[in-house]
């Protein structure tokens, strides 16, 4: 028992022993460290650079359209997704009151040209009565200053006989005048007469017959017993009515003629006196005051001429300032006639509407953003997309360009997109943010169904690309300043990489084009590290898969 006790006790402390000589040669000498590198592989492959950015999808064209003052709606036309032609009339407003000043504008307008017309007529006439007052005076001196000469006193003598005829000729004139209108008035008598005895002869078949028409218990303005005599009655009634206004007329025209006749004797009678009466005084000698008096009379006939003439360009002014006035004030109403009427400036559809009929269509705007008004009209077959670019991505966009759009709410939908402006200010500058950005908009071919303005968009556009190319993966480059090296993968398990100089061409958004350097199929190492496990060597979870995709991994035992 004793002995079997010794030799469990010699087997534990030879155990213990043997672990304490393990740990301390584990301290002195320890495992060593298995580093695992990704590698790459080299390849011929298509390199190619895009920019992305999120924005919405718009319309190629808002117009907010407005009437031009406000009113009361009349008449809408229209209705929210109804389609409409350039030129068409969408809505009306209550247009009577406009249309009221506008008739009174019209009619102010029609006053004023009147006046110019008037005072143009007035002058006209004040300029020749001037004028003749300058030639009369003028001939007044004449006659002062020159005496009667034979053929003066010989065509006085014929004047003095003209004009004695014309008296002859006036009193002929009126005597037979005032006989045309004794028979006239003897004429319209004889007329009246007969006028009355075809009324009374009317009258009185009509008094035979209706009596006996009433007594059938018909009426005698239709019956035809009696119809004929009612429009006798009527006719000879109307008939004097006539016959008696012509009369009248007749009677008027004749009492004018006697006027008339009588007018032109008293002045023929009194163009011979004051003939007889100028001719005295012509044919006697001129006296110095006479002709001071002429002389006076010239220069007061001109200055009477100026006078008027300067009174007329100052009316003048006034009236056409007056014209202009009323001219202006007709635009201007015309003007708010025509606003009463509002009429799509584009072919589009309506996208909304602010008020109904009935309500003031100034009270109310529908729209916001790039358009507002009371009716807004939107160009629904170009729909577009915009979206803001930070400034390090705007520099390699330009007008033209191809790009990928698709739709966050319509899952498997994607549309062709080409950039066709860009802003030249950044969103910044606009009041878009503290990011400094550039709003890129970009057309639409074959956008799928259901997209519609507003919705989210995501744009890609691939703004360089190399075809055919060698290339490697962009993490497998060290760069320092101008210069980029790749690391070759080690050829056996423990080896190390070689450090490689190399040229690139385009940078691409996850491999790089590599023009010089590199062979097709060569294995470059990527620029990270993983830690081991003392245990296995390799990473935690395994070795990742071979050269799949181009990426493998190269293993180095350091000690």
């Amino acid at each position: 028992m004793f002995r079997r006790r010794n030799i469990i006790l010699n087997i534990l402390l030879i155990a213990v022993l043997a672990g304490i000589g393990f740990f301390g040669y584990r301290t002195l000498y320890p495992a060593a460290v298995v580093t695992v590198a990704r590698t790459a592989t080299v390849s011929v492959q298509d390199v190619s650079t895009t920019v992305s950015a999120s924005g919405s999808v718009q319309t190629s064209l808002d117009v907010g359209v407005n009437f031009g003052t406000s009113g009361i709606v009349k008449t809408l036309n229209v209705k929210v997704g109804d389609k409409v032609n350039k030129g068409e009339l969408l809505a009306t407003t209550d247009d009577r009151a406009v249309k009221l000043a506008l008739l009174q504008a019209t009619i102010s307008e029609k006053n004023a040209e009147a006046a110019i017309t008037t005072a143009n007529q007035n002058l006209i006439a004040t300029d020749a009565a001037n004028d003749q007052a300058i030639v009369n005076a003028n001939s007044a001196l004449a006659k002062l200053t020159a005496g009667p000469t034979a053929a003066t006193l010989d065509s006085q003598a014929k004047a003095i006989a003209a004009q004695e005829l014309a008296i002859e000729n006036a009193t002929a004139s009126y005597n037979n005048a005032f006989v045309s209108q004794k028979q006239v008035e003897d004429n319209i008598a004889l007329n009246l007469i007969a006028y009355n005895k075809v009324i009374d002869r009317a009258q009185y078949d009509w008094d035979q017959r209706c009596p006996y028409v009433l007594a059938m218990g018909l009426d005698c303005g239709t019956n035809s017993y009696s119809r004929t005599q009612v429009l006798a009655l009527q006719d000879a009634q109307q008939a004097k009515v006539v016959g008696v206004t012509k009369d009248a007329q007749s009677d008027a025209a004749a009492i004018l003629a006697v006027d008339s006749a009588r007018r032109g004797l008293l002045n023929a009678q009194a163009a011979l006196t004051s003939l007889k009466s100028s001719q005295a005084v012509a044919n006697q000698p001129a006296l110095q005051s006479d002709i001071d008096s002429a002389k006076a009379a010239i220069t007061a006939a001109e200055r009477a001429k100026l006078n008027a003439d300067n009174a007329a360009i100052s009316q003048a002014a006034i009236l056409d300032g007056s014209l202009v006035t009323a001219k202006a004030q007709l635009a201007n109403a015309q003007t708010n006639v025509d606003n009463t009427q509002l009429f799509a400036p584009v072919s589009a559809t309506v996208a909304a509407v602010a008020s109904a009929v009935g309500m003031n269509a100034g009270s109310t705007t529908a729209g916001s953003g790039t358009a507002s008004g009371f009716i807004i009209l939107s160009d629904l077959s170009g729909l577009q997309v915009t979206a803001s670019f930070a400034e390090a991505d705007i520099v390699s966009l330009q007008v033209g360009q191809v790009a990928t759009i698709t739709f966050d709410s319509i899952a498997n939908s994607s549309a062709i997109g080409e950039v066709i402006a860009i802003a030249p200010l950044n969103n910044a500058s606009t009041g878009g943010g503290s990011v400094t950005s550039y709003t890129v908009t970009f057309s639409m071919t074959g956008q799928p169904d259901g997209v519609k303005p507003g919705m989210t968009a995501q744009v890609s556009v691939m703004t360089a690309q190399s075809l055919g190319v060698l290339a490697v993966t962009s993490s497998a480059l060290t760069q320092r300043g101008q210069n980029y090296t790749v690391t070759l993968a080690p050829t056996t398990v423990g080896g190390v990489g070689v450090r490689t100089p190399v040229t690139i061409g385009l940078k691409g958004d996850t491999v790089t084009e590599i023009t010089s350097g590199l062979n097709d199929g060569d294995k470059v190492e990527l620029r990270t590290t993983t830690g081991s496990s003392a245990s296995s060597g390799f990473p935690v979870g395994g070795i990742p898969g071979g050269d799949a995709g181009g990426i493998g991994v190269a293993v180095r035992v350091g000690g």
